[in-house]
C-alpha cells in the first residue's frame, strides 16, 4: 500500500504522471460538475414531492366527492398517512381573502385545478418551507440544497356538497445526492481515462525509451544503431533526428581523434628508434645514460598510447564474467611472480569490451605493484552495479592530489616513489576506459594505511535490449 501512494504522490513513469494529471482533472471537473448540479437535484425532488402529494390530494378529493357525509371521517381516518392530516369541515382551513404571491406556489396551486378540473375560488393553497424566511445573500451556497428541508403544504379543497377538505402536510426532504448510478459511472470514466492514457503514452514512451537507452550506451562509448525517426509525435521525430545527427558527428569525431593519435604515435615510433641508435654510437657518460632514460621514457609513452589506441578502435562489447575476467588478469600478474592475490568471487555477467577492461584492471595493480609492495583484488556487487578493489599497502595519496593524479602525464614526486618506470599515463587510461563503459575510478586512502582503487562499473546484462552485437571473445 505504501509504494502505491508513493507512486501517486511521486509518478516516475510517462504513464503514471498522464494519469495522475487526466485522473485528477476528470475528478476536478466531475466534482465541479456535480457541486453545479446540486441544486437541480435539490429542486427536482423538491418537485417530485409536490407531484406526489398533489396526486394524493387529488384522489383523496374524489373519494370523498363520492361518500356521505356521515363515512367520511372514518375514510379520512383510514387513509391518514404520517406525512399528511387530513380533515372534512364546513369551513376553509385557509381564508378565502388569502392571496399568493410566491410563483412556485401559485404554479402549485394551478396544477391542483387542472387536476379537479375545479373552479379557481374552490382550491386554497398555501406552502412554506424552512429557507422560506432565509435573508438573502450575494454569495450562493451550493452545498446548502443538499441540506435537509422541512417542506410544508396545506390544502383546501371545496367538495360538491359545499365542505372542504383540509390537509395539511409537512415533510422532511433531502435529495439523494450520490448514487450507485455515479459511482459506476465515475469507475468506468476512470477506466476509460487510464485506457486512452495507457494507449497514448506507450506511443510516446517507447521512443522517448529507446532514445534515453541510447544516449546511455552512447555515453558508454557503444556504437548505437539510429533511431527510427518514423514513430511518435512530430516532436519525437525531431528529436530522434537530433540524436542521430548528434550520434554521427560524435562517433565520427572520437574515430577521427582516435586514428590522428594512433597515427601519430605510430609515425614516432621511427624518429624515436632513429635517435636511439645514433645515441647508442656516443661515448659512455652520463649524458648518454640520461638520453638514453629519456628515449625510453619516450618509447613507453609512444607505446603505452598505441596500445590504448588499437583496443578503443574496432573493440566491441561482449558478454562475459567479471569474476573470471579480473581473476584472470591476477593470474597473469601471480605467473610471473609477483604478489598480487585476488579474492574469489561469484560469477557476475555483464556486458563489457574485454580488452580495454583488462586495461584498466591491469593499470591499477601495476601502480599498487609499484607503490605498495602487493596487492589485494576483491570484487563486490549489489546487483545493479559492482566494484573492483584493488588494494595497496603504500603511503597512499594526499587528499588535495586524488584527483590530480589522473591527469595525463602527473606523477606525484612527493608522496610516490618516482622510480617506477611509469610515464603518468595508466590512472588517465583506466578512468577512461571505465567511464567508456558507465562507471567511475575512486581512489580511497585507508585509516591503518595503503590506498584502495575502486573500479566502480554498472552491471549491463542484456545485449538485446541494449542493442549490443556480441561476438566471441578471443
Amino acid at each position: 500500500m505504501k509504494g502505491v501512494m508513493s507512486v501517486l504522490r511521486h509518478p516516475r513513469s510517462l504513464f503514471t504522471h498522464m494519469v495522475a494529471l487526466l485522473v485528477g482533472a476528470m475528478l476536478v471537473a466531475k466534482f465541479a460538475s456535480w457541486t453545479a448540479s446540486l441544486d437541480d437535484k435539490a429542486a427536482t425532488v423538491r418537485r417530485t414531492h409536490i407531484e406526489e402529494t398533489l396526486l394524493r390530494i387529488a384522489a383523496t378529493t374524489r373519494v370523498m366527492g363520492t361518500l356521505p357525509r356521515e363515512h367520511r371521517a372514518d375514510t379520512l381516518a383510514a387513509i391518514r398517512a404520517r406525512e399528511t392530516r387530513y380533515s372534512v369541515d364546513d369551513t376553509p382551513a385557509i381564508p378565502p381573502d388569502y392571496q399568493l404571491t410566491d410563483p412556485q406556489a401559485m404554479a402549485v396551486r394551478d396544477r391542483l385545478i387542472d387536476i379537479l378540473d375545479l373552479p379557481p375560488s374552490a382550491v386554497q393553497f398555501k406552502m412554506w418551507n424552512r429557507a422560506e424566511n432565509a435573508e438573502p445573500s450575494w454569495f450562493h451556497n451550493p452545498w446548502a440544497a443538499i441540506e435537509p428541508v422541512e417542506m410544508g403544504m396545506k390544502f383546501s379543497v371545496r367538495l360538491a356538497d359545499g365542505q372542504w377538505l383540509n390537509a395539511v402536510n409537512r415533510r422532511m426532504v433531502q435529495p439523494t445526492v450520490w448514487s450507485s448510478t455515479s459511482t459506476w459511472t465515475l469507475l468506468t470514466s476512470i477506466l476509460m481515462v487510464a485506457a486512452a492514457t495507457f494507449y497514448i503514452s506507450r506511443r510516446l514512451s517507447r521512443p522517448l525509451r529507446d532514445l534515453a537507452d541510447s544516449a546511455d550506451r552512447l555515453g558508454r562509448g557503444e556504437a548505437v544503431p539510429a533511431l527510427e525517426t518514423e514513430r511518435g509525435p512530430e516532436e519525437v521525430r525531431r528529436a530522434a533526428n537530433a540524436f542521430n545527427a548528434m550520434a554521427a558527428r560524435i562517433r565520427r569525431f572520437v574515430d577521427d581523434r582516435t586514428r590522428i593519435l594512433a597515427a601519430i604515435s605510430h609515425d614516432l615510433r621511427t624518429p624515436i628508434t632513429n635517435l636511439r641508435l645514433r645515441v647508442e654510437l656516443l661515448d659512455e657518460g652520463e649524458t648518454k645514460s640520461r638520453m638514453l632514460e629519456t628515449l625510453d621514457e619516450l618509447r613507453s609513452t609512444v607505446e603505452a598510447t598505441l596500445s590504448f589506441t588499437r583496443e578503443e578502435l574496432g573493440e566491441e562489447a561482449v558478454r562475459a564474467d567479471l569474476s573470471t575476467l579480473v581473476e584472470s588478469v591476477c593470474d597473469d600478474f601471480a605467473d610471473t611472480g609477483h604478489p598480487v592475490h585476488f579474492s574469489a568471487a561469484d560469477r557476475l555477467p555483464l556486458i563489457c569490451r574485454t580488452s580495454s577492461l583488462r586495461r584498466a584492471i591491469r593499470n591499477l595493480i601495476e601502480n599498487a605493484l609499484a607503490y605498495g609492495g602487493t596487492a589485494r583484488v576483491s570484487i563486490r556487487s549489489d546487483g545493479a552495479g559492482a566494484e573492483i578493489i584493488v588494494a595497496d599497502d603504500g603511503p597512499g595519496i594526499p587528499e588535495p592530489d586524488m584527483e590530480r593524479v589522473f591527469e595525463p602525464f602527473v606523477r606525484l614526486e612527493a608522496s610516490r616513489n618516482r622510480r617506477t618506470g611509469g610515464v603518468g599515463l595508466g590512472l588517465s587510461i583506466a578512468r577512461s576506459v571505465v567511464r567508456g563503459h558507465g562507471g567511475d575510478i575512486r581512489l580511497s586512502n585507508r585509516p591503518d594505511g595503503g590506498l584502495d582503487a575502486i573500479i566502480m562499473i554498472p552491471i549491463v546484462t542484456s545485449p538485446d535490449k541494449e542493442g549490443i552485437i556480441l561476438r566471441k571473445a578471443a
